[in-house]
């Protein structure tokens, strides 16, 4: 993306809204308050989803995968029948139909979406390529992700610390009730989580 090499640079940070469009809005203003350019993805269909992050090397370094999960995985709801909703169980993107589908070489995934920052997705994501996996591990209040992520870019972004720092700070606020979780690749080995 062009912004990054501006005599000013913005850092290229795309949005995924999966399901619900209110919050992936919210956090795109967040994120332009802090100076970064923001690709703002609305994907209609399942298939949509998975061409947002099958994207390869052309996504920006940071992905935010912004919708709502459950036990299944992402939520993303009931479609008519001529959609092609063969990737989900019970209305939802489980981990298990997103191996082999994610193409995210090098980049930082950050879900909002309730219960997906555990193994099966952040196996789904690092063997895509993905640099990191961050996710909330349970059900946080919804009023608090958009303080985290806003957290997370302002450490990351602003003071340049590191992914691991960024993501403690902007956890001190509430660290029980988000339970965020830091998964990063380690060459083919398991995650770690931090």
């Amino acid at each position: 993306m062009i912004d990054k090499y501006f005599s000013w640079p913005r850092e290229p940070v795309a949005i995924i809204a999966i399901g619900d469009t209110g919050e992936a809005l919210l956090l795109r203003a967040i994120l332009e308050s802090l100076g970064a350019a923001v690709l703002l993805h609305l994907p209609g269909t399942p298939v949509d989803v998975l061409k947002c992050l099958g994207q390869g090397e052309t996504a920006p370094e940071y992905v935010i995968l912004s919708g709502h999960g459950d036990e299944t995985g992402f939520v993303l709801g009931q479609f008519v029948e001529e959609i092609d909703t063969s990737a989900l169980v019970k209305g939802s993107l489980p981990p298990a139909n997103l191996m082999n589908r994610i193409k995210l070489p090098g980049k930082v995934v950050l879900s909002t979406a309730c219960l997906t920052g555990n193994e099966a997705f952040a196996q789904a994501f690092l063997s895509g390529g993905a640099r990191a996996y961050i996710a909330p591990a349970e059900y946080p209040d919804g009023a608090a992700i958009p303080l985290f992520v806003h957290g997370f870019f302002y450490h990351l972004l602003e003071k340049q610390v590191s992914l691991e720092e960024a993501v403690k700070l902007a956890s001190n606020f509430d660290g029980d009730e988000l339970a965020i979780a830091l998964f990063q690749g380690t060459g083919g080995k398991a995650p770690a989580r931090s």
